[in-house]
């Protein structure tokens, strides 16, 4: 337990298993003996223990008081050599396997990236360097790779410590910062070859974390745009994977999957010629929204949550009283998860813009509502098949009335509000919802109401896309009615006019693919 941890660690240096030096010390004599006797075994399997425990249990605060970071980096250095034995161990590179012994100690390491404290000194050290190279050493000319539960033990390890840099370090790294890190290493790439082997593990606790990591990986934009092109160590790699000349022989959906979508987003950032696009600020208090560069310049963010706009202090001061409400201070990493939600939230609306306006029609004629009276409710997280529900063919998504999520039972709030979750629960229905009825409150004709799930959280948008070619608003009433009177009677004139003739055609066929009418 993390009480019986903790006063273990406040026990004092008396006890010489206390010592990562003195552990380390030990384990080296006894790996060092030509053959290892039943006592050796039971020493080693009472460090096996401590090093098991001490991280899993032992609390950040008790843990960095009571163990100096130079014990720890003692046992990294010796934790670098023993990598670098593995990696030269000629049974090992024709195998892919470890003696018993060894594979023993690499599960210790995989252990350790469970804290933050070794975790962050792992990425000071030359730690993930020395095990990006045991990784290679059975790459060869070919595709090998090692067993497969030593890719499974290589995978936990950085995932493990991706997630403590990304929320449990005192300064919590950006995604940006943690992949470029693992990526000067050389061992991103190597995760990425080990997570293409097939493990049971995928429905346990360890999938989830794979999956937290990609996901992260998938979002960050800056860093596909610079990392995922050919002639990178992971552009190469992960291509090289898709090609079918690298990674496991026996094909993992859920990680082939991410890969494609990873991909797939790379191609998206750089393609400058898209259609549909969200459109630029609008004042929040006014709504005044003018396309003009001149004014887009000379829009006010607010100073305190850099989401909100306004084209004069007379609106800002005039919105004061409804934006407090739900106005809380970002810091840099969060605006760039908002920014990178705003990237998806793109290419979302670019790739499944047809399905929105047609469910929508539905969920009207359903409820008895106007679009105006619902919101569209988006998970964009990858699922443990590797899959974004909403960015399927036929993508998963809910349109139900806003009312059905902030009053009453609210029969219509998700489950990912974490209902029967005590405080996340209260947490979520009071700042969520109330950010809900805050931007429902504003929404105009021309917007859509969007409440959205993301890896790094959920979020409430109100958004408007303009149609580039007719200059029309693609999520107005009108463009609403257009859908509903084709889908009704089979006149297509409203729609060419919303649309045009290139969109139109898309939308059709989007129509007729997928639904029955």
């Amino acid at each position: 337990t993390e009480a019986g941890a903790n006063a273990y660690l406040k026990s004092g240096m008396s006890n010489a298993l206390m010592s990562f030096s003195s552990t380390v010390k030990d384990m080296s004599k006894i790996y060092s003996k030509q053959k290892i006797n039943a006592e050796d075994m039971y020493e080693l399997g009472r460090m096996d223990a401590f090093l098991d425990a001490i991280p899993r249990y032992g609390s950040l605060d008790v843990f960095r008081q009571e163990i100096p970071g130079s014990e720890i980096e003692v046992w990294l250095e010796f934790a670098i050599e023993r990598i670098k034995t593995f990696t030269t161990n000629r049974s090992y590179i024709t195998t892919g396997k470890l003696e018993k012994l060894d594979f023993s100690f690499l599960n210790i390491c995989r252990r350790m990236m469970r804290h933050p404290v070794p975790a962050f000194l792992a990425f000071e050290s030359q730690f993930f360097n020395a095990l990006a190279c045991f990784v290679k050493a059975r790459k060869g000319n070919g595709r090998a790779l090692p067993c497969d539960d030593i890719c499974l033990l290589v995978t936990i390890m950085v995932s493990n410590a991706y997630l403590m840099a990304r929320g449990e370090f005192d300064n919590v790294w950006s995604i940006e910062k943690t992949l470029k890190q693992l990526d000067a290493t050389g061992v991103l790439e190597e995760f990425i070859r080990c997570a293409t082997v097939p493990q049971p593990e995928d429905c346990s606790t360890y999938a989830p974390a794979l999956f937290c990591m990609f996901d992260e990986i998938r979002t960050c934009t800056p860093f596909l745009t610079k990392k995922l092109q050919k002639g990178r160590p992971c552009g190469d790699v992960v291509h090289a994977i898709l090609e079918g000349r690298d990674g496991s022989t026996v094909e993992r959906p859920g990680v082939i999957n991410v890969l494609k979508a990873m991909v797939a987003r790379f191609a998206a950032s750089n393609d400058t010629t898209r259609k549909a696009k969200v459109e630029k600020r609008m004042c929040r208090n006014c709504s005044r929204g003018d396309l003009s560069e001149s004014f887009q310049k000379s829009l006010m963010k607010c100073a305190r949550c850099a989401q909100a706009y306004y084209c004069s202090k007379s609106c800002q001061r005039a919105d004061w009283k409804n934006h407090k409400k739900t106005c809380t201070p970002r810091t840099k990493s969060e605006n760039k998860q908002i920014e990178n939600l705003e990237h998806m939230l793109s290419e979302f609306i670019a790739k499944q813009y047809a399905h929105v306006m047609v469910k929508m029609v539905k969920a009207c004629k359903e409820y008895g509502l106007t679009k105006n009276d619902m919101l569209v409710e988006l998970d964009l997280c990858i699922n443990q098949n590797g899959i974004v529900p909403a960015m399927q063919d036929k993508p998963e998504f809910k349109i139900a009335p806003v009312k059905d999520y902030v009053e009453g039972s609210r029969p219509a709030e998700p489950d990912w509000f974490g209902k029967g979750c005590g405080e996340i629960y209260e947490h979520s229905v009071a700042f969520y919802l109330r950010n809900v009825k805050d931007q429902h409150s504003k929404l105009l004709p021309i917007e859509f109401l969007f409440l959205i799930k993301y890896p790094a959280g959920c979020s409430t948008y109100k958004l408007k896309t303009i149609q580039p070619e007719t200059k029309q608003h693609m999520f107005s009433e009108e463009a609403v009615l257009a859908f509903k009177t084709y889908i009704d009677h089979g006149d297509d004139g409203p729609l060419l006019r919303i649309l045009g003739f290139k969109f139109m055609m898309i939308a059709k066929h989007t129509i007729h693919t997928h639904y029955r009418y």
